[in-house]
Formats: structure tokens, sequence, C-alpha cells
């Protein structure tokens, strides 16, 4: 258990991360969203102390800054003991344990207030879904790259957390649209198209980081694959756009299913956004 901690840190770190976005974007619904703009125009711009009284008074960040310091210290712990003594290999990573987890976490509310900025992403949940799926995605991403093989459980694992942000990314999708028909909501039309570019970016970044998961883990997954992730993305591109080249063929169950979610989410993606900017441009005549 601990080598597979050690060896697949960033993955463990990813997943803990998914199942606190879930739970946090689940209780923020039930949050007075006043509240969360009440120090700032970001969660960046707030106060630590005012950051963990909105989410959920702190308990679930608390919990999982407990968690991500205590897979970083055991894995700094497993490769320090033997270049020093226990103790000082104990306290160092300890110390060195919790200050990456403040970045982390730091590092997630610079996205966030960017996202706000650059898109005007008023909604809480919104707000949280996008900032989230962005890091799971950027973590995944350089797992993929660091990952000179994939057994299952690395397999299973990876893909868990690329559905977890497919089902996020459709929430955030219904959200957009309903953004769009509320009279109440100060997204513009050109911020919607913002939005919808971002969506769009997601999902072909997920599917893409999901094909290639299937071919790290059986490289006869796709036929005319050539330069690994790069060929992936073209061919989820291609897909996405429906056209279809041939170049690049899904020869196993695992390749096919996600090729037809593919094809699934972009006519999905089309007929949601239209219906957004179509709401938005009626709101906007009125």
């Amino acid at each position: 258990m601990l080598d597979f901690i050690s060896e697949n840190l960033i993955l463990c770190i990813t997943m803990l991360y998914v199942i606190m976005t879930l739970v946090i974007s689940i209780k923020l619904r039930k949050t007075d969203i006043r509240n969360i703009y009440k120090y700032g125009k970001s969660f960046m711009e707030m106060p630590l102390r005012a950051r963990n009284k909105v989410l959920l008074k702190g308990k679930w960040i608390k919990l999982m800054y407990i968690l991500m310091s205590v897979l970083f210290a055991i894995v700094l712990f497993c490769r320090l003991y033997k270049l020093i003594n226990i103790f000082a290999a104990a306290v160092l990573s300890v110390v060195l344990a919790v200050l990456t987890a403040f970045v982390f976490f730091e590092f997630i509310l610079v996205i966030s207030a960017l996202l706000r900025k650059v898109i005007a992403v008023n909604s809480a949940v919104l707000n949280v879904m996008f900032s989230s799926v962005i890091l799971i995605l950027s973590m995944l991403f350089i797992n993929f790259l660091t990952s000179s093989a994939n057994g299952i459980s690395v397999f299973i694992l990876s893909q868990l957390c690329l559905v977890c942000c497919y089902i996020m990314m459709l929430f955030a999708l219904i959200m957009v649209l309903r953004e769009a028909h509320d009279d109440s909501s100060r997204l513009t039309l050109k911020n919607i198209w913002k939005s919808a570019f971002l969506i769009i970016i997601l999902f072909i970044f997920d599917l893409s980081l999901m094909s290639g998961y299937c071919y790290l883990y059986n490289t006869s997954s796709f036929g005319g694959v050539e330069n690994g992730l790069f060929d992936l993305i073209y061919y989820t591109v291609v897909t996405f756009a429906t056209v279809g080249y041939g170049d690049i063929v899904p020869n196993t169950v695992l390749a096919k299913s996600v090729s037809i979610l593919t094809v699934f989410t972009s006519i999905l993606c089309i007929t949601v956004l239209l219906s957004g900017i179509a709401g938005a441009k009626k709101k906007n005549n009125k």
C-alpha cells in the first residue's frame, strides 16, 4: 500500500481532491452565496479564516488538508529516512508536507480568482467545478507524462477521476444553461461564449486523457498512434467534430467506449450551448 502511494502520489492526491470537490459542490448549493463574496471579489482575496468559514466552516477543508499532508509526509519520509536519520527525516517530512499542502490549496484559489475575473463566474458552485476540473486534469496530465506503465489499479483510479471530472462538466454545462435563462443572472452573452469555449476545451482534454490512459494500459487500444498523447488529442478533436478521418482507429472495447462518449458529448454540447446562447440573446433583448 505504501509503495503504491509512493509511486502514484499525484493520482492519490487527485482522488482525494475529487472526493472533496464533489462534497463541497453539493454543500455549497445549500450555503448562502452572498457570504462567499462578502470579503472580496474572489476566494483568493478572502482572509484565511473567512475562507474556512465559507467552505463548511473549515470542516472538509481541514480534513482534506490533513489527509493530503499525511500522504505527502509518508512519501517524503519513505524517501528521506535512508539518506538521513529517522528523527530528522520525520521532522523534515512533516514540515515539507504541510507547506506543500498549503501551496496546493493556494494554487486552487488562484485558479478560482482567474476564472472569476476572465469569465465572470458568479455562481460559487460553478466556480468550484471549473477550478477543480482544471486542477484535476492538470494533475492527471502530469501523472500521465510521468507514468511509464499502467497497472489495473492505476488505470481504474485514473478513469474514476476522469469520469468524476466528466460528470462535473455535465453539471457545469447545465448550470451555464440555467444562468443563460435566468433573468437575475449577470452572465452576459460574451461570458456565455467564454464559458462554452472553456467547457468544450475541458471536455476534449478529459476525453483525451481517458483515451490516453487506455493507451497506457494497453498500447494496442488505438491503431495508428505514434506520438502518444498528442495523437490522442488530435483523435479526440476529430471525433468530437464528427469528422473521422480514420487514420487512428480504436481497437478495444474501452477505446471504442471512449469514442462513443466523445461523439455523444459533442452532440450534447452543441445542443445545450446553442440553447444557452439563444436564451441569453432573448434575455438581453428584453
